[in-house]
């Protein structure tokens, strides 16, 4: 059986979502930001198609609290087993499926056999499933009938799977032959013949309490009450649960639990079974991820849909199983990376954590990476003295787009996608600024240096010799020695060579201020003293360090836009709210 269309409306975080599934895709991974309905639509597909006889309901769970908006959840299932198509299950409640995805009433010639099964929730909180046709027409679905549909759902709440109960999937299959019966009684009896032999005077104390205040009460003639092993529930497997050795299953770490519940609930629900699995790598190592998601592409399964936020399962997943999930207000949508362009496929490769993020900083390489990251750790500290949000609350991430056309490139392409992204880019080759306009259209927010400029250029254009000096200290402080610098210095220009690092005596050597400039952007380009992040974020502390004395008023100008759009606006009423919050 595989889900081939799924539709949401007013559930939790879901407004409404009406999503078409990859038609031979078995692994379906959901990535994209934090908050955005994810683990909902898991959810979703479990009460839907999972056996649980009863789903707890509350107002909670109506999007925007609303209970007059029901509950729906709807799948179109196709790929039915023998079991399903039976005239006794639902053979007569089948309707049709065509090449482009939309139902028809009844499963003609050339039409794919399909069934369309329903949740609803209204205010009385109370669910219904049903089957249904095309033309609204419906029948009440049983929990066993569910049970068919061969769904299960692997999150933190695992120790029951790993317990004999009823309810647990080690229940169900020993319900046949009652195994587990047999070995509770036996362990019963021999727990309650131990119990009845050991003296333990406390216990007997607290019965002996018992039995006096008891018959004062009235409660009965009670002469001998004492401590016992109660078995009238142990047909119920509550007692049984599986070992390693001597170590229940339930006392290992979150990961082997995760992996030993997948293990039972899909010995449970049989070969070709539909999971959903929230969070995958949660508990697990790297390596182990990776191998869980190898498997769950396999055979086993008819249909497998997981959500990460892990950059590692981003990167190792099969690109045409990836799908980013994006929420509007409540719209939801699902796009698939299976024919993503070739700039998506690069982030992927490059930095898969930008994919996780709800906004991305497109910068323009190295250099402008580490610059933002030290931006972004000072105006988080500003931010949170106001009692705002930080970046990482607001969902950001910083993406080095190595230069060039790749910078529009890329952040168009995640515009597409559904992501918000500003970029920070070098102004100083014209042969990016169609590239730039497609983006800017696209709705990226370019955030560029003034015309001509490169990063390098732009810090150097508005210093005077004080500045470009102490801008050649930290140089040295990167460059390891005074002497490196100079030659960085003259290879620059080897005609008016410079023996010293105080840039008013260069006038002496017939070299203007603004020559002094270029020549300085021009050694710390070609030394590459900020090509790697660690310098780059160097160089944007030491603008914020010197921000109020220097000549920096075009930098800020820029790098002000830039935090604007990092920020979704002006910060001022936010801060005087957080104020009068505060008293």
């Amino acid at each position: 059986m595989k889900i081939r269309r799924l539709i949401i409306e007013h559930f939790r975080g879901i407004k409404s979502l009406d999503w078409k599934l990859p038609v031979d895709q078995r692994l379906i991974t959901l990535i994209g930001p934090g908050d955005t309905g994810k683990s909902t639509i898991l959810e979703a597909v479990h009460y839907l198609l999972g056996d649980r006889w009863a789903i707890p309901f509350d107002d909670t769970d109506f999007f925007g609290v609303d209970v007059t908006q029901p509950i729906v959840i709807k799948a179109v299932l196709t790929d039915l087993t023998d079991d399903l198509v039976k005239d006794s299950a639902f053979g007569l409640w089948l309707s049709g499926l065509d090449a482009n995805g939309e139902l028809q009433q009844d499963p003609d010639d050339g039409v794919e056999s399909c069934l369309i099964v329903r949740l609803t929730a209204a205010e009385t909180l109370d669910p219904q499933w049903t089957v249904e046709r095309v033309d609204g027409d419906s029948q009440p679905m049983s929990q066993s009938q569910r049970r068919a549909f061969s769904t299960f759902k692997v999150d933190d709440r695992t120790d029951a799977q790993l317990r004999w109960t009823r309810t647990s999937a080690l229940g169900r299959m020993s319900a046949k032959d009652g195994c587990e019966r047999e070995a509770l009684a036996a362990a019963s009896r021999a727990a309650r013949d131990a119990l009845a032999d050991h003296d333990n005077a406390g216990l007997m104390s607290v019965a002996q309490q018992v039995q006096e205040r008891a018959n004062k009460i009235g409660g009965g003639r009670f002469a001998a009450i004492r401590p016992g092993l109660d078995t009238s529930r142990s047909s119920m497997g509550a007692n049984l649960a599986l070992y390693e050795d001597v170590v229940p299953l339930t006392s290992y770490g979150l990961g082997s639990r995760r992996l030993a519940s997948l293990a039972v609930q899909q010995l449970a629900a049989g070969n070709r079974s539909v999971a959903v699995i929230d969070e995958m790598e949660s508990g697990l190592e790297p390596h182990r991820a990776v191998r869980l998601l190898k498997y769950l592409d396999s055979d086993d399964y008819s249909q497998v849909i997981v959500t990460t936020h892990s950059p590692v399962i981003v990167e190792q997943a099969p690109l045409d199983s990836l799908a980013v999930v994006q929420n509007r207000a409540g719209e939801v949508t699902i796009t698939s990376l299976a024919e993503s362009s070739e700039p998506i496929q690069r982030v992927r490769r490059g930095r898969p954590s930008a994919l996780l993020a709800r906004r991305v900083i497109a910068a323009e390489g190295k250099t402008e990476h580490g610059l933002v990251l030290a931006l972004l750790d000072s105006w988080d500290v500003e931010r949170s003295a106001a009692g705002l949000t930080t970046h990482a609350g607001e969902g950001v991430a910083v993406q080095d787009c190595v230069g060039g056309s790749e910078v529009p490139l890329r952040a168009a392409a995640m515009v597409a996608m559904g992501y918000e992204v500003v970029t920070l880019m070098d102004n100083d080759d014209r042969t990016v600024d169609p590239h730039v306009a497609v983006a800017e259209a696209a709705g990226v927010t370019v955030v560029r240096w003034d015309d001509g400029m490169n990063t390098e250029l732009q810090v150097c254009a508005e210093l005077d010799a004080g500045g470009l000096s102490k801008l050649l200290e930290l140089g040295v402080e990167l460059r390891s020695t005074a002497d490196t610098v100079v030659a960085d210095i003259r290879r620059a220009d080897l005609e008016h060579p410079v023996t010293g690092l105080q840039v008013a005596d260069w006038a002496a050597g017939g070299i203007s201020l603004d020559a002094a400039r270029s020549r300085i952007a021009k050694a710390m380009i070609d030394g590459k003293w900020f090509k790697d992040v660690d310098h780059g974020r160097r160089l944007g502390e030491w603008l914020l360090q010197h921000r109020q004395t220097l000549a920096l008023d075009k930098v800020f100008a820029k790098l002000d836009q830039l935090k604007e759009s990092i920020y979704q606006g002006p910060e001022t009423e936010a801060a005087t709210k957080a104020d009068e919050a505060h008293g």
